[in-house]
């Protein structure tokens, strides 16, 4: 009996030990996992994952109140008698919006507050940062164009005909060449020592509001759903690429501050260096050498009618 009774005490005092040390686990455990959401938190940029909880803007294509901008678009123009066949056009499904990679655009006025009369712009650009309009475009728009005229009927009058794609041709190569020079891609790039493990840099990639649209490759949508930056491995598995679109936005330094914070979280992270696209380091002063850059080409951006974050800059330089 006194065998037992020890045996007794000393599992018991055992159990006691082991459900105590348990417990104080758990509780470290716990402890350590809500300081490293809260690290996470506080290192994260508060811009990035507030994308992935903010309300959703409405788009800039959901509004035909606009002008468009003859140095940089093809327009036919037409009157429209009546404001109800108006409604009718811009309520109604369109036959096609898209030109292959270019989308075609439709905007409404009223030329005179005292009639019911307005003008109909459809109008497509003549280049972007990846080339002139292509022949095959311009025919996808003239399409477009037809079907408005077809729907519109009686109530609309085409102001003048439309343009041959030879005659756009010189306006296109203009509009390209001024596009190239304002060009306004930031290039960065993620050096390591190491391969850099994916699994683990997606879910970093992740908190930052990017999506893996392919494989080992993310995609950071702004909240009209525009690709604002476009991250991807290089031809080495130790240098992530990152891309960064300046001109889509309506305060490209801030958001760019806020993305470049979250470039510094993953460097610190993964241990490794931030190279600019000439592959070098981005220090201090480079940082503040790029933020005065990107004042100057938003002063030139606004002198030539791109305005950053208007409906034409998004169209002109967006990322694929």
């Amino acid at each position: 009996m006194i065998l037992l009774d020890s045996l007794w005490g000393f599992f018991s005092e055992a159990a006691a030990f082991a459900l105590g040390a348990f417990g104080a686990l758990s509780v470290a455990t716990i402890f350590d996992y809500l300081l490293q959401r809260r690290c996470e938190r506080k290192l994260a940029p508060r811009f990035l994952l507030a994308k992935n909880i903010g309300e959703k803007r409405s788009s800039p294509y959901d509004s035909h109140e606009f002008e468009p901008d003859v140095r940089y678009e093809c327009i036919v123009n037409f009157l429209v008698l009546g404001k109800q066949a108006l409604n009718t056009l811009l309520s109604s499904k369109k036959p096609k919006k898209e030109a292959d990679s270019k989308r075609i655009f439709l905007s409404s006025h009223f030329n005179d507050t005292q009639t019911t009369n307005s003008q109909v712009s459809v109008s497509i650009v003549l280049a972007d940062r990846f080339g002139q309009i292509t022949e095959s475009e311009y025919h996808y728009f003239v399409d477009y164009v037809e079907a408005v005229r077809s729907r519109l009927g009686k109530d609309a009058v085409l102001n003048e005909r439309i343009p041959v794609y030879s005659e756009i041709l010189k306006s296109s190569e203009e509009a390209y060449r001024k596009i190239l020079s304002l060009d306004s891609i930031l290039e960065f790039s993620l050096k390591s020592s190491d391969i850099i493990d994916l699994n683990s840099f997606r879910n970093h990639m992740e908190k930052l509001g990017y999506m893996e649209t392919l494989p080992s490759k993310f995609v950071l949508f702004d909240t009209n759903e525009t690709k604002l930056s476009v991250a991807e491995f290089s031809d080495s598995k130790n240098i992530f690429k990152f891309l960064f679109n300046i001109a889509i936005s309506d305060n490209p330094a801030q958001e760019f501050k806020d993305m470049f914070d979250g470039l510094r979280w993953v460097a610190e992270y993964f241990q490794c260096q931030i190279l600019d696209k000439n592959l070098n380091e981005v220090d201090k002063q480079s940082f503040e050498n790029i933020l005065n850059k990107i004042e100057i080409r938003v002063s030139q951006l606004k002198m030539e009618g791109l305005f950053p974050g208007c409906r034409l800059s998004r169209e002109v330089f967006k990322l694929r």
